[in-house]
C-alpha cells in the first residue's frame, strides 16, 4: 500500500464527512492501514470572559469525540480518535500527523477563506505546512 496511516480531520461538515468516506475508500484496500480521526476544538483564548465560550466548545468537542468513536467502531482497520485543543487548527493537524506518523492527511474544504472558492483557510494552511500529501474533499454543490 502506498500509505500506512491516514489522518482525517473531521468537523461534522458535509465536506469532512466526504473526507471520511474518501479515507475509508482508501483503507478498504488494506486492513493494515491505520486511521487517525481528529477533531479540532478551537479555544477562544485565556481571557476569563471567554470561559463560558470555552466550556461550550469543550462540550461540542466531547460530542465530536463520541461521534468519531462510534464511527471508529465500524472500521476494521486500526483506528484512533483524538480531539486536539488550541488556537491554530492547521498547526494542530500538521503536528498530529507528524506525531502519529501519518503519510496522508484527508480533510474537507468549504472554501470559506484562504483562496476564495477553492480552499478554506484551514485546508489551505495545512497544504502549505504539511510534510505529507494532503487530499482535499470538496463539499458538493
Amino acid at each position: 500500500m502506498w500509505c500506512s496511516k491516514i489522518l482525517v480531520a473531521y468537523d461534522g461538515s458535509a465536506a469532512s464527512q466526504r473526507a471520511l468516506q474518501m479515507a475509508r475508500g482508501i483503507i478498504e484496500t488494506d486492513d493494515a492501514v491505520g486511521l487517525v480521526l481528529v477533531h479540532v476544538a478551537r479555544m477562544a483564548g485565556t481571557d476569563s470572559a471567554m470561559a463560558g465560550v470555552d466550556a461550550m466548545i469543550a462540550q461540542d468537542a466531547q460530542q465530536a469525540r463520541d461521534e468519531l468513536e462510534r464511527m471508529a467502531a465500524f472500521v476494521p482497520n486500526p483506528t484512533t480518535v483524538q480531539v486536539l485543543v488550541g488556537t491554530s487548527p492547521a498547526d494542530l493537524i500538521v503536528r498530529c500527523a507528524r506525531e502519529e506518523g501519518c503519510d496522508l492527511i484527508v480533510m474537507g474544504s468549504r472554501g470559506q477563506g484562504g483562496v476564495k472558492g477553492f480552499l478554506g483557510s484551514v485546508s489551505y494552511a495545512v497544504t502549505k505546512e504539511s510534510p505529507v500529501a494532503v487530499l482535499i474533499a470538496k463539499e458538493d454543490d
